[in-house]
């Protein structure tokens, strides 16, 4: 993870608590990053009101903008009053990834900071398309912030796939522990490394038996290709993890698949915040990020390859 010079907050106009903004202030007062407010503005109404000219909707859409820049303004002087380097932008634009994805091009930002949403009536925290579209194409690193307890995060968990599945970057997995690595400096936090792989299940295993397929890394009954599945699942884990200093309790080798295990590594460990990879297809190491990211109750962390 490059050092973190620029830091772009995605404002939410429709709530009271900026949450992408506290975070991002607890991490520039760390780096003495500079900051950029950043809303994307649109109305409907006055784009299809039948009762506009073309010239009345202009200025309409210019004085709405221009009150947004006051809205932002009012958050500015509160991070200048930090001593905190901060600018502000309004764009016209009714898609927010996209309008996101091309101040990102313009600007430089180091790491881009948002705001997922809440149902009240189900009391759980949901991504909008505007977040998926994000998490698969945004080029830096993207923060998610959930606002689950505070803005500390006490633990960290990196979730890694030395497997290099589905075609995945050599070199994602090392970008993502660096990534993991840099925000537990910062914020003081406890660093863990998880890798979930998935057996072949037992009545898998026997139909290759029954009809003499090879099972590759093991033969005889089903322990044994258990058994030498998880070792040499070991072996690349800890190949991956050798050119670090992470504590033995601290690294999670878990048998089963990424969307069923990690939620509950997530809550076993209490980690606030879940860095992770995207490949350049937007697959989360090769496996159903919407099923996992619905069921994690802590900040995500999103790292491209």
């Amino acid at each position: 993870m490059k050092k973190i010079t620029n830091i772009l907050v995605v404002m939410d106009a429709a709530s009271d608590h900026q949450s992408a903004l506290v975070q991002a202030i607890n991490i520039a007062e760390k780096t003495s990053a500079n900051i950029e407010l950043f809303l994307v503005a649109y109305n409907s109404q006055f784009v299809s009101h039948w009762n506009f000219n073309q010239a009345q909707l202009d200025a309409l859409q210019k004085e709405y903008i221009a009150s947004k820049l006051r809205w932002l303004e009012t958050y500015s002087l509160e991070v200048k009053a930090l001593d905190i380097v901060v600018n502000t932008d309004v764009v016209w634009h009714s898609d927010v990834s996209c309008a996101v994805l091309a101040k990102i091009a313009s600007n430089g930002a180091s790491i881009v900071i948002k705001s997922t949403k809440q149902d009240s009536a189900l009391n759980r925290i949901f991504f909008t398309p505007g977040d998926w579209q994000l998490l698969e194409h945004c080029p830096v690193p993207l923060l998610l912030t959930k606002n689950i307890r505070d803005y500390s995060y006490r633990t960290v968990m990196a979730a890694v796939d030395p497997e290099r599945t589905h075609d995945k970057p050599e070199t994602l997995d090392t970008n993502i522990l660096r990534a993991e690595l840099t925000m537990a400096e910062l914020f003081d936090s406890e660093a863990h490394v998880c890798h979930c792989y998935q057996p072949m299940g037992i009545e898998l295993w026997q139909g290759m038996n029954a009809v003499g397929m090879d099972h590759s890394l093991a033969s005889g009954d089903f322990n044994d290709y258990s058994d030498a599945i998880k070792y040499h699942h070991q072996i690349v884990f800890d190949e991956l993890l050798s050119q670090y200093t992470f504590e033995e309790e601290s690294t999670h080798l878990v048998a089963g698949s990424p969307e069923n295990e990690l939620p509950e590594i997530v809550k076993n460990h209490d980690v606030d915040l879940l860095v992770m990879g995207m490949g350049n297809n937007g697959k989360f190491i090769g496996n159903t990020i919407e099923r996992i990211l619905d069921n994690v109750e802590c900040d995500i962390l999103s790292i491209r390859c």
